[in-house]
């Protein structure tokens, strides 16, 4: 499970959005429906396509994989009265902003959502829909021609924008792939260092076990078992060598889950470390020691970047749902009210992720509190070590 965090409000965009299309609907209405009397039929006719389009304008942050559907509908309404007005030329002012504005957003939601083709076909569908709109509804007067150019001009930057936005999201998801990407190779390095490490147990056992066994009948499995051992160690680590970058140095955490919390933490006076009673006693695997080593390093060092106005900073590890999980909570107050933290350009999130996600584990981070901010890992422990809660005191005695 990868990392949830508090997203961004768009509600300020909505209401922008409302607020702008509104208000053009609302002059429109004004202007052409009410101080000049009764209003043609094709003034009438053309505020009701463009009230109508500030619906599927609005709906496709509501419905984003909806995009495809709304845009059409929008653009071939407008098409369709554009082709009404050619036809029938029917007696109205020029007119169109609310309209423009509607095809606006759908364009730049179709050019940054959309496939390459589908974006490609709308893109030039809307294009054609406000830059002739003008003049298949109006006719070909100086005042409907200059109207049209500077529709024209405002669909190429709304095509631009969304292009921006869509080539901004690439870049990210390409940040992201990489962020994870080098996360798996430091999960294999470390992969690789404690199958190392375990080979060799075997190989000295099985030397050991060759010395006392020298002149029985088993010395010749003995001596295949100790061969095979030397080939698949000499095999890993010239995979350890390949993965390693010149002059990396995986950081090897503290043997005991304690001594790992207390290097991550290291002289940091400004930390309150809570570690559970008992868990340095607790049996926990390699790689959920150097998980845990992983949460609260970067936590921490998400903190000193982010929160440096924080007052309390706080490190929790414990063992969780009856022995059956292992817990480990970074949280502090450097969170301002009514803003959103944000990590710009740091992906460590998504690294911690990929790591509790390989070990079945869930990550989650956001806000906590009216000031605080939360890590919280939740790393699954062997059965073997089902470590039942501490007794009670009521029990011990």
């Amino acid at each position: 499970m990868l990392p949830t965090t508090a997203q961004p409000p768009v509600r300020g965009l909505v209401i922008a959005e409302i607020v702008v299309l509104g208000g053009l609907n609302l002059d429109q209405l004004l202007r052409h429906v009410i101080l000049r009397g009764p209003a043609p039929a094709g003034e009438i006719c053309y505020f009701v396509v463009g009230a109508a389009l500030a619906v599927p304008a609005l709906l496709r942050r509501r419905f984003p994989e909806r995009t495809a559907a709304l845009a059409t509908a929008g653009i071939v309404l407008s098409l369709a009265c554009s082709a009404m007005g050619f036809l029938v030329k029917p007696v109205a002012s020029l007119d169109g902003d609310p309209e423009t504005v509607a095809l606006m957003l759908l364009v730049g939601a179709a050019c940054h959502r959309l496939p390459r083709t589908l974006a490609a076909v709308l893109a030039v569908l809307g294009g054609l829909a406000m830059a002739f709109a003008p003049i298949l509804r109006y006719g070909d007067s100086p005042a409907s021609l200059t109207v049209a150019v500077l529709w024209a001009l405002l669909w190429g930057g709304t095509v631009m924008v969304g292009l921006i936005l869509r080539d901004a999201d690439a870049r990210r998801e390409a940040a992201f792939m990489a962020a994870r990407n080098r996360e798996r190779l430091e999960l294999a390095r470390e992969l690789h260092d404690l199958v190392a490490h375990h080979i060799t147990g075997v190989v000295v056992r099985t030397q050991a076990a060759g010395v006392i066994l020298a002149d029985g009948p088993e010395r010749d499995l003995i001596k295949e078992i100790e061969h095979a051992g030397t080939e698949a160690l000499g095999a890993v680590r010239r995979l350890v060598t390949m993965l390693r970058s010149p002059g990396h140095a995986s950081p090897v955490p503290a043997s005991t889950l304690v001594e790992t919390v207390k290097a991550a933490v290291g002289d940091d006076n400004s930390v309150t470390v809570r570690l559970a009673p008992g868990l340095a006693d607790l049996a926990v695997t390699p790689e959920t020691v150097s998980t845990v080593h992983r949460v609260v390093l970067e936590s921490l060092t998400n903190v000193r970047k982010h929160a440096s106005d924080a007052r309390t900073v706080t490190v929790a590890v414990e063992p969780a749902d009856h022995g059956r999980l292992l817990r480990v909570e970074v949280g502090n107050d450097g969170l301002r009210p009514g803003r959103v933290r944000r990590s710009p350009g740091g992906y460590g999130l998504i690294g911690m992720g990929e790591r509790i996600a390989a070990l079945n584990g869930t990550l989650t981070a956001g806000e906590h509190g009216e000031r605080g901010w939360r890590v919280l890992a939740e790393l699954p422990l062997p059965d073997a070590t089902a470590a039942a809660p501490p007794p009670k005191e009521e029990d011990a005695r």
